[in-house]
């Protein structure tokens, strides 16, 4: 009953569901939901803010870094015009160790604590759980992979965060998940993000993404709005939704639509509150890693989940 309510009334049901969620984990979080989405909440919020300015290090240790070619002023310039800057990409040993992670740990279907299986045990799983899965992602990634626990605290991905949010960053999340191959109805999309849409994590925030598989035009691209980040229609930010092709095609012109290719190992920086999407991948799956920062940790999109509670096919 419940999955026909949502699917026959996405946008209802998802007010309601954030609306409840924020009353009943956090307040603060709904409040800034609800507000940061306008220009005029995001700079009364900096106003009030302006005593906690953060002088960010420019002169970073370039040894420390897995990133020692990136010029940050560059990414930051990119980040502020476009809402994004390309080639920010992993050495060829992070990927390996965290796609052995991938390969060597349980993931979870839609993230849910009591769906996990093994990547290659997911037809099983599908039959096991009696549902098709579309993503799957992980759990305590930083506490059981070093390669993200480093990626988390990269001097040089910090000192670009903080020169863009204006603020000494705060670590917000790492996402690493799986989006599977294969046809997807409409709200498949939605649950799945590849519908465009925009972030309001916290009311200044940045991810980094990097592919761990090998993306071409068929594996699956992200895909981001150009300046979107700083204009949109009013009903957008009114109501936020996930938006059609056509819509987003109709108001910002094609040539804003950026679709983002790379090998194994290609990462980029993304302002979120632009829109953007993921594509459905067709030749094979897709696995990604996110590591987020803003200046507020509401505890709300963190990965990490009590091990006694997660279930796999072999413990459930």
């Amino acid at each position: 009953m419940l999955k026909k309510i949502k699917e026959k009334f996405p946008l209802p049901y998802n007010i309601c569901y954030e609306n409840y969620i924020g009353l009943t984990k956090n307040p603060r979080w709904l409040l800034m939901r609800k507000v940061s989405r306008f220009r005029i909440g995001r700079l009364t919020r900096d106003f009030f803010n302006r005593k906690n300015k953060y002088v960010y290090q420019k002169n970073v240790n370039n040894n420390s870094s897995l990133f020692p070619d990136i010029d940050v002023d560059v990414v930051v310039n990119s980040l502020n015009k476009n809402a994004f800057y390309l080639g920010i990409n992993l050495p060829k040993e992070i990927v390996k160790e965290i796609t052995n992670f991938a390969h060597s740990h349980a993931c979870y279907g839609y993230y849910k604590p009591n769906l996990g299986f093994f990547y290659h045990q997911k037809e099983s799983a599908e039959k096991h759980y009696r549902q098709i899965f579309k993503l799957a992602g992980y759990f305590n990634t930083a506490l059981l992979c070093p390669a993200i626990k480093r990626l988390q605290n990269d001097p040089k991905l910090l000192t670009i965060a903080a020169q863009h949010l204006e603020c000494k960053p705060v670590h917000l999340s790492n996402q690493l998940w799986w989006t599977f191959a294969g046809d997807t109805t409409n709200f498949e999309k939605m649950k799945t993000f590849q519908m465009f849409h925009y972030d309001i994590d916290d009311y200044r925030f940045l991810k980094f993404f990097f592919y761990l598989t090998d993306v071409d035009a068929s594996g699956g691209p992200h895909v981001c709005v150009r300046g979107s980040h700083k204009q949109k229609k009013l009903s957008h930010l009114l109501l936020p939704k996930c938006e059609t092709d056509e819509e987003i095609i109709s108001y910002y012109q094609p040539k804003s639509l950026v679709t983002i290719y790379g090998k194994a190992g290609f990462g980029f920086a993304e302002d979120p509150f632009c829109f953007h999407k993921g594509t459905t991948p067709i030749t094979q799956d897709r696995l990604m890693l996110q590591v987020e920062f803003g200046t507020i940790d509401y505890n709300m999109q963190h990965d990490i989940r009590n091990p006694l509670i997660l279930q796999t096919m072999i413990n459930s």
